[in-house]
């Protein structure tokens, strides 16, 4: 995760982060492309570096579906696990849309290297990421690639299904409405008590110009879960409820990405 060690800075230094990078992204695991085997690697990580006591899972962007197997596995082993936090999910998790992408075709195999590679370049260009290779070793650059490409392949051949846990999201204002309306995907998935932050930035520019904002949201979250996991169940909005507030939501949205829009041209300037 790029952004650890600014999101270690904002939770305090009695706040230990874990960052857990794609399988051979550092050329030392070999690449894998099954969400399956990833799981299982991150969670014999996780007991390595944290054996014992409670712990939080997150996950950012396309992670978010690592994070919440991950959940689950370690909630499977008797792990007290606490709320589980998503920052910025996909409007439309990637294999609702293209379930089972074959990168053995050589024109799928080329585009999804090349997209890769693109990304995480842009990624190291910017001086407050912390990337596991190093950007200017070409060699290290094409194993930090073909582990990307690996994860693609592994998001897009996985079906989700239903967690039942409690979840604490961090939204940006492009993709909230995506996140709460009752008729898509997300609101199938994640289907216990939830809480939502929605920062006035869109998802780009959430982890740059409001990466800080989104530190001390996690803080707040970490502080403040326990909350949650005491909401009973007849505390819960029902499904009716809900979609009575779908185009208030998407109004929201809408209004909050304009003004995030306005301030991104203004960092811009600067």
């Amino acid at each position: 995760m790029p952004l650890g060690r600014i999101f270690a800075d904002g939770l305090g230094s009695d706040q230990p982060v874990y960052t857990i990078h794609a399988n051979g992204m550092d050329g030392r695991q070999p690449v894998l492309d099954d969400l399956r085997k990833m799981v299982t690697a991150y969670v014999h990580e996780i007991e390595a570096a944290r054996p014992t006591r409670p712990i939080v899972i997150g996950g950012m962007c396309d992670g978010t579906l690592a994070a919440i197997e991950v959940t689950r596995q370690l909630q499977k082993k008797g792990r007290q696990v606490g709320p589980l936090i998503l920052a910025d999910p996909t409007p439309v998790p990637r294999q609702v849309v293209r379930h089972g992408v074959d990168a053995r075709r050589p024109e799928v195999a080329r585009q999804l290297y090349q997209r890769v590679s693109a990304n995480l370049l842009a990624y190291a260009s910017r001086p407050y990421n912390e990337m596991p290779f190093d950007s200017s070793d070409p060699e290290q650059v094409h194993r930090a690639t073909l582990a990307g490409v690996g994860t693609l392949v592994a998001l897009a051949g996985f079906l989700p299904t239903p967690f039942s846990g409690p979840v604490q999201m961090i939204a940006s204002a492009q993709r909230a409405a995506s996140l709460f309306h009752p008729q898509m995907p997300w609101h199938k998935l994640l289907t216990g008590p939830r809480t939502a932050l929605v920062l006035p930035w869109n998802h780009t520019q959430l982890f740059r110009s409001g990466r800080t904002t989104v530190a001390h949201a996690l803080k707040f979250m970490l502080e403040e879960g326990p909350t949650l996991e005491t909401v009973t169940e007849t505390q819960e909005l029902d499904a009716p409820t809900i979609e009575q507030y779908a185009p208030a939501i998407e109004g929201i949205a809408a209004k909050g990405l304009k003004q995030s829009d306005a301030g991104v041209h203004s960092n811009i300037e600067r």
